[in-house]
């Protein structure tokens, strides 16, 4: 199984990471780096691609990056492409 999701990161203003793939609901992480984010965010939506594969069902579709939001009222999103196989 090979898939490309885009990531959404941010840092907050405890100095925390935080981020999330929006096309996979529940692929959310948090860190004090952005490193570990990405290793943390990488490693849950490969564990939800294994649960949707092994139930049978359809890989999400991916977003375009154009269609994924630039920020919110608290900053911008860093966008990171991870490319899951």
């Amino acid at each position: 199984m090979d898939a490309c999701y885009y990531s959404l990161i941010r840092h907050t203003p405890d100095g925390q990471y935080v981020g999330w793939v929006p096309d996979l609901p529940g692929a959310t992480a948090s860190g004090v780096s952005e490193a570990e984010v990405i290793y943390r965010l990488s490693r849950e939506a490969r564990e939800l691609l294994d649960k949707i594969v092994a139930k049978g069902l359809p890989l999400p579709t991916p977003s375009s990056p154009d269609t994924l939001p630039l920020g919110d009222h608290r900053g911008l999103y860093r966008r990171l492409l991870l490319v899951l196989g």
